[in-house]
């Protein structure tokens, strides 16, 4: 079997869920991902071989892109499911020997052409509707489905120095989206609220200054294999609606997980202990990457350092 989810990182993380669904009707499972995202498929067990895409080497390369395209020939595999649903995707899912092709209802573009088969995923929630086609394609009951919140395996490399296991919390503040932006401050104050935690800032993006005495601040000195390690062993995540809290979710760490512009309903992390905090505002989840609002970022503003901390105190109790 192949699952076929190239891209980006949250949402890989996300689709992992179907891994141990799939792996339960025995034989390999193989997964095709960016090869920017590789070290996150290896760490889950249940996948068996990993065939990589190299994104940013073919992005412009449209020449290039069909000749490795032609590489995926020489793989076989009784089922290809396509849970990206998008023109990219479909044309891998054409590409490689399979004698089922399944894609997703809610495929984009026109990459529904590429299937024999679509699994209609009409619920809300990403992981749910991945959850559906793997159990849809394996001919399994969702009573029946295995049930393991822990997606991911920890890499065994050693923790940065003055860490260890259980011993911190990660604070990721950065994403694409202007509007899943908590204020940077915050973070700062939150550190401070908590002075008998030690705190790691990570990410890479915009610099502010973070100099509480209980913060190790690592931006921008970190792969993803030393995330994923940093992520395993944590005793909490503190973040946005971003990559790293969803990978934080696979490995089932206890989140707080700060919500602005999107929903929910939709792409909350899933994990056994997850505080998520949000406002009850009209223009919320708005969706948009960059707010419209007279009163910015209101939806982020209005969470404050102190009830991010009570959220933390009540996973760490």
């Amino acid at each position: 079997m192949l699952v076929i989810k190239p891209t980006a990182l949250g949402d890989v993380a996300q689709a992992l869920t179907v891994a141990p669904v799939l792996k339960s009707r025995g034989g390999r499972l193989a997964w095709l991902v960016d090869e920017d995202y590789a070290p996150l498929v290896a760490a889950c067990p249940w996948v068996d071989e990993l065939i990589t895409f190299p994104r940013r080497r073919l992005r412009a390369a449209p020449a290039a892109f069909a000749r490795w395209l032609l590489t995926l020939r020489r793989h076989k595999f009784d089922l290809a499911l396509d849970l990206q649903g998008l023109a990219r995707s479909a044309l891998m899912t054409r590409a490689v020997r399979a004698a089922r092709r399944v894609g997703l209802q809610s495929g984009r573009e026109w990459s529904r052409l590429a299937y024999d088969e679509v699994v209609a995923d009409v619920q809300a929630h990403a992981t749910d509707r991945y959850l559906t086609a793997a159990l849809t394609v394996t001919g399994t009951a969702s009573g029946d489905a295995i049930a393991n919140t822990q997606l991911l395996v920890r890499p065994p490399d050693e923790l940065p120095a003055g860490l260890q296991t259980g011993g911190y919390t990660v604070l990721h503040p950065y994403s694409k989206w202007e509007t899943k932006l908590w204020p940077w401050r915050n973070y700062e104050q939150l550190a401070r609220l908590l002075p008998e935690e030690k705190f790691v800032l990570v990410g890479q993006g915009d610099f502010f200054p973070a100099t509480a005495p209980n913060l190790l601040d690592l931006r921008g000195q970190t792969d993803l294999r030393g995330l994923l390690t940093l992520l395993g062993a944590a005793r909490a995540v503190v973040g946005t609606d971003s990559g790293p809290l969803h990978v934080a979710a696979a490995f089932d760490r206890p989140l707080v997980a700060l919500f602005g512009a999107t929903d929910p309903h939709k792409t909350a992390p899933r994990a056994r202990q997850v505080k998520l905090l949000t406002i009850d505002l009209s223009c919320r989840p708005c969706l948009r990457r960059h707010c419209q609002r007279a009163n910015r970022m209101a939806c982020l503003r209005a969470i404050t350092p102190a009830q991010v901390a009570a959220a933390w105190r009540s996973l760490a109790d």
